[in-house]
């Protein structure tokens, strides 16, 4: 019987404080239809050290130095879904058809979100946390107890308590500091028309749906899902219906 043909190279890109070990569950049933490929961006506790700083441009430009020329589809969660929405803005052409998942910075942020995320992201703090606090901070947006967040949760304590800490605890800062200073999402789309999918947890408090409308405001297009139960991480909190979700977008384009 001859092999099922790939309907696209599907790349997949992780959230903050993330790898590309929280895209695994989801990326067993996706490898069905698609050739998958799950990046760790610089400055994750597996990637590489950035040659150009945390902001999305430059990490978005990182992306597209290595999935080479030909279009994608692409799909990324929370940081990593602010750095595909900036690949579609810098790069049209390379990408066939994007998936936003939880994305970062869809809309401009208020003076106390932004203090907010300042507080939770600053090195002199996670330092000094004890562990009681990392583990809390680490599953803060999981509207799930279950393996997903028990694994997240330990990979982020290990890549904060690691050889590599320091390095991570930068990219965390820094990371965080870039997608404050971009300009939102939502405008970064606008003029963009490649088929576009917005997805949220319903019980999202880090990129809930009605900052997400500000994406439609641009891109009337564009497709919302919210996933009933579910919080900031879907593709960990329940990889198979993030994942039907998304085969059903990519399949139809």
């Amino acid at each position: 019987m001859a092999a099922k043909k790939s309907k696209g190279t599907l790349v997949l890109l992780h959230g903050l404080g993330g790898s590309s070990e929280d895209w695994a569950e989801a990326a067993k049933l996706l490898k069905k239809d698609f050739a998958v490929r799950a990046l760790d961006l610089p400055g994750s506790a597996r990637g590489p050290r950035p040659e150009k700083g945390y902001e999305p441009e430059a990490l978005a430009r990182w992306v597209l130095g290595e999935i080479g020329d030909e279009p994608v589809l692409l799909a990324g969660h929370s940081l990593g879904g602010r750095v595909a929405g900036e690949m579609a803005a810098l790069a049209p052409g390379r990408v066939r058809a994007l998936a936003l998942v939880s994305p970062l910075g869809s809309a401009s942020y208020g003076l106390i979100d932004r203090l907010k995320w300042m507080a939770m992201s600053r090195r002199a703090v996670i330092e000094r946390a004890p562990e009681g606090s990392l583990r809390n901070a680490a599953g803060y947006g999981f509207a799930v107890d279950g393996p997903g967040r028990a694994g997240f949760v330990a990979r982020t304590l290990a890549s904060r308590t690691g050889p590599e800490r320091r390095e991570v605890m930068l990219a965390v800062e820094r990371s965080v500091d870039g997608v404050l200073g971009a300009r939102p999402l939502a405008e970064r789309l606008e003029g963009t028309s490649m088929p576009l999918l917005v997805v949220t947890g319903a019980r999202d408090p880090l990129a809930p749906a009605e900052e997400l409308r500000a994406i439609l405001d641009t891109r009337g297009d564009a497709a919302l899902v919210e996933l009933s139960g579910i919080g900031h991480y879907a593709l960990l909190e329940d990889p198979p219906r993030l994942a039907a979700t998304l085969r059903d977008f990519f399949a139809d384009t």
